[in-house]
């Protein structure tokens, strides 16, 4: 299965670092792929607000790209 987001990519990743054996088209893994794709998301929400440093049109640009991830997914 082709890989089509941002989302599904890092829970992919998070996944493979735990378990690189670990099938994630198995049928029975649908609850694994649920819980790696909700854990993205937590990371995605979490990193929409970064540090202080960045000015406002570049915080705007930055939220805008995290805001259409996490509407992919």
């Amino acid at each position: 299965m082709a890989v089509t987001n941002a989302l599904e990519r890092a829970a992919r990743a998070m996944y493979a670092n735990i378990a690189p054996d670990w099938d994630w088209d198995d049928p029975d893994a649908e609850p694994m792929r649920r819980m790696y794709r909700d854990n993205a998301r937590v990371v995605l929400a979490t990193i929409r607000d970064p540090d202080l440093s960045m000015n406002s049109t570049a915080l705007a640009a930055w939220q805008a790209i995290i805001d259409a991830m996490l509407a992919e997914g």
